[in-house]
């Protein structure tokens, strides 16, 4: 573990790119490969492009570094090439043709704005009918077509009989129909 921390020092590596020593990028890529391939993936969000951005971040590194001022660390200096390098790659990709449709689609789904409109009236239609019910009501239905609760099940959780549940959620249905019959008949 000594070994890799004297391998990793960033101005003995610096020393080496600057002497000419050709083991140097290897060094750093060694030292700093895995943390410059996570900020790729990161800032690149795509495998492919994140190994190409390393790669260019590691033969401009070789090709610049006697110009590093050493203001911050050579690990630092490499991750902002990256992520600049991952910036360029996004921007220029903005203007590739083959990236973007000819045609505009409004919707994603299959539904025109005019059924988005119905659906939101029926919700609204169907929100007013079931607050007009009684707090039982509501928990009868709930219970029966949200939770999947049978009419036993029901009648035991409320203090009712199965009978009594059973027409309360016949009564409570068709009211839903009737509330919804016209909206129905415009689709």
């Amino acid at each position: 573990m000594g070994q890799d921390i004297g391998i990793c020092d960033g101005n003995e590596l610096i020393g080496l790119v600057r002497a000419g020593d050709l083991e140097a990028l290897d060094r750093i890529t060694r030292c700093f490969g895995a943390r410059l391939l996570a900020v790729g993936r990161q800032r690149c969000r795509n495998e492919e492009d994140a190994h190409d951005a390393v790669q260019d971040t590691l033969l401009s590194a070789g090709r610049n570094l006697t110009s590093f001022r050493g203001d911050g660390s050579l690990e630092g200096w490499l991750v902002r090439m990256v992520a600049n390098a991952c910036y360029r790659m996004r921007r220029g990709r903005k203007n590739d043709p083959s990236l973007h449709t000819t045609e505009a689609q409004l919707f994603s789904g299959a539904e025109t704005p005019e059924q988005a409109a119905h659906r939101g009236e029926v919700g609204e239609l169907l929100e007013k009918v079931l607050l007009g019910l009684s707090s039982q009501d509501r928990a009868i239905l709930i219970l029966a077509e949200g939770e999947g609760w049978t009419g036993p099940e029901i009648a035991e959780e409320l203090s009712m009989s199965p009978g009594a549940v059973r027409t309360r959620l016949t009564r409570i249905r068709q009211r839903l129909r009737g509330a919804l019959e016209p909206s129905e008949d415009e689709l």
